[in-house]
């Protein structure tokens, strides 16, 4: 069922262009930022799931991201990464707390498809701003399932203020999915389980940190296992007599 519901509601053709004038001047704002070198391909493709926290907390007035800069700091890191994609097999998809809604993307392609994952950069018209997580994450583990060949990298962009039923369930469920997991903390502090828990890699995103600070965290998430060319040492020269 959780999986009919996911490809019932993503990529609908009739909903491209459905964002409002700010939300999509939101997406679209390029940084000045530098994110670091891309590299190549790696051998085995990423899967890159956003999951976006949309609640009153964080996008609210006088919640933790009200201008939604943290859909543009995205929008950047992957377009970056996916301007130097040659294999094409490299995906991304979004969700948020609400899922499934009109705004979801369903796993695409990096490489010349930021114009379509942007779509999912924006708070969706049909989102109630829910403060779950444990939905979400069930069809990011069905997007993840039926995409066995790509390695998987979870984000969460929140402030973790959860209401789910049992949270110490839920983030014991992030914890452990396949792959790797990302727990990025809009200007509040981690869960302390969160953080002592080797399997979660998690980010403080604060409210004086430079511009660019996510999606630098997002970059790095995406390029952890790219292929880098290793700096060449320079042979000393012998000198004869």
């Amino acid at each position: 069922m959780v999986s009919r519901l996911l490809r019932g509601r993503l990529l609908v053709p009739r909903l491209i262009g459905i964002e409002s004038g700010w939300r999509r001047a939101s997406a679209r704002r390029q940084l000045p930022v530098y994110l670091g070198p891309v590299g190549a391909c790696p051998d085995e493709p990423v899967l890159l799931i956003l999951i976006f926290d949309n609640s009153g907390s964080v996008a609210g007035t006088g919640g933790t991201d009200p201008i939604g800069q943290r859909f543009g700091e995205a929008r950047l890191a992957i377009e970056t990464v996916g301007k130097r994609c040659r294999c094409g097999k490299e995906l991304a998809a979004t969700l948020t707390f609400d899922s499934p809604t009109s705004l979801d993307v369903a796993p695409t392609v990096l490489k010349g498809g930021i114009a379509l994952i942007e779509h999912g950069l924006a708070i969706p018209p049909d989102g109630g701003g829910s403060s779950s997580l444990g939905s979400s994450l069930r069809l990011a583990r069905s997007l993840a399932d039926s995409h066995p060949e790509h390695r998987t990298v979870l984000c969460v962009l929140s402030d973790f203020e959860l209401y789910d039923g049992n949270v110490p369930a839920v983030l014991e469920e992030f914890a452990e999915f396949p792959g790797q997991a990302h727990a990025v903390l809009l200007r509040t502090s981690p869960p302390q389980c969160l953080v002592d828990d080797p399997r979660v890699s998690v980010a403080q995103v604060n409210h004086g940190d430079p511009p660019g600070t996510l999606a630098k965290v997002l970059f790095g998430a995406l390029t952890a296992t790219r292929r880098h060319r290793r700096p060449t040492t320079q042979r000393s020269s012998r000198v004869t007599n």
